[in-house]
């Protein structure tokens, strides 16, 4: 099978209309607070922190962000509807089952490593989010688990998956790929390229049918 293909980013950057209708300085103010709490963590970073980091006081930063809190919401949903847009695209229902996971697994691991500090601030630090942003993101959420679940759920039915606990098989795909905001690491052992292959393998290996072993012949 050969490898599905992304669209490129260029390190550091974003995908073509990321983030298109935030006005410059509003996207430097949230780039600059998605650092920030990825460097000391969401519950420890203030506002005035954040402001000090951007040059300007706290008072100029009320402008752009209402609280600490907008600011958590407004990058989650700016991650998040990454993912979702991908799930969306009307060529993955289309794909035999595992071309579509594999589509949707290596999409999700380059969004990762786009925007390490934003799904971080999901993934690993969400029990300092407040419930009702949460609250706010869980739809997006939902609706992404769902589609990687049909798809391992079709893989199964059609023979191309071996046969799995679908929730349990659609978890563990799922802390695979967001396992590399713990391991990856730029300019490290393994390319941004080798370890996207790296995910991919290890979740489709748990997913690949069991090849039952040929007697030897006899002599």
């Amino acid at each position: 099978m050969g490898v599905v293909q992304i669209k490129s980013v260029a390190p550091g950057g974003t995908r073509e209309s990321d983030d298109a209708n935030e006005p410059p300085r509003l996207r430097e103010v949230l780039d600059v607070a998605a650092s920030l709490f990825h460097e000391k963590g969401y519950r420890s970073t203030s506002l005035a922190d954040i402001a000090e980091a951007l040059g300007m006081n706290k008072a100029s930063l009320y402008y752009y962000v209402r609280s600490k809190e907008d600011m958590a919401r407004q990058l989650i949903l700016r991650a998040s509807k990454r993912l979702r847009d991908v799930s969306r695209e009307p060529v993955i229902d289309a794909m035999a089952p595992d071309q579509a996971l594999e589509r949707l697994v290596r999409e999700h691991c380059a969004v990762l490593l786009d925007c390490p500090n934003e799904l971080g601030l999901l993934v690993q630090q969400r029990k300092f989010i407040e419930p009702r942003v949460l609250l706010e993101i869980s739809e997006r959420e939902h609706t992404y688990v769902a589609h990687v679940r049909g798809i391992i759920a079709r893989g199964v039915a059609e023979g191309v998956f071996r046969p799995v606990d679908i929730p349990v098989a659609t978890s563990l795909a799922l802390d695979a790929i967001n396992g590399l905001l713990r391991w990856y690491r730029h300019g490290g052992k393994l390319s941004r390229p080798a370890a996207i292959d790296a995910t991919w393998m290890f979740v489709s290996g748990g997913l690949a049918p069991v090849v039952a072993k040929r007697k030897p012949r006899g002599r």
